[in-house]
């Protein structure tokens, strides 16, 4: 598979995800960078805005107001962390749980039509395959522009 194969199917991939999340936030004063805050808080409920940050790659800024927002509708909650009472805990609501499930259903009916026509083994096959490609981003040199 060359590079272009490869970016095309990532592309293709993310902007159908993007869709599909985009047909949740159209109803709601929500965007893209709101839902992901709440999916990373769904998935680890201890984090803190720094930690979202470092997640993200998000700055400070678009955290707290993403937050903000995502408290005044009810999805999340922010709690004084016990060790650290300059810092707050980021919990989801049962209303971002329900949210985030809904959201869930919808990718996952996606990914039906996704793999249709390859097998359960192919499918543990490019499971395996991804996660040792994901695994190996992290390995990648990033040149330096300037020299």
């Amino acid at each position: 598979m060359d590079d272009y194969d490869l970016i095309g199917f990532a592309v293709r991939f993310m902007m159908q995800r993007k869709r599909i999340l985009s047909s949740f936030l159209k109803e709601r004063d929500l965007n893209i960078a709101d839902c992901i805050i709440m999916m990373i808080v769904t998935k680890h409920p201890g984090y803190n805005q720094e930690k979202i940050g470092e997640v993200t790659l998000f700055d400070g800024a678009i955290i707290a107001r993403s937050l903000k927002k995502l408290e005044k509708y009810g999805l999340v909650h922010r709690k004084i962390d016990e060790t650290n009472r300059r810092r707050k805990i980021v919990q989801i609501t049962e209303a971002g749980r329900e949210f985030g499930d809904k959201l869930r259903a919808a990718f996952k009916d996606s990914n039906k039509t996704i793999y249709s026509g390859i097998t359960d083994t192919e499918k543990d096959e490019l499971h395996v395959i991804l996660a040792k490609v994901y695994a190996n981003l992290d390995k990648v040199k990033i040149p330096d522009s300037n020299k």
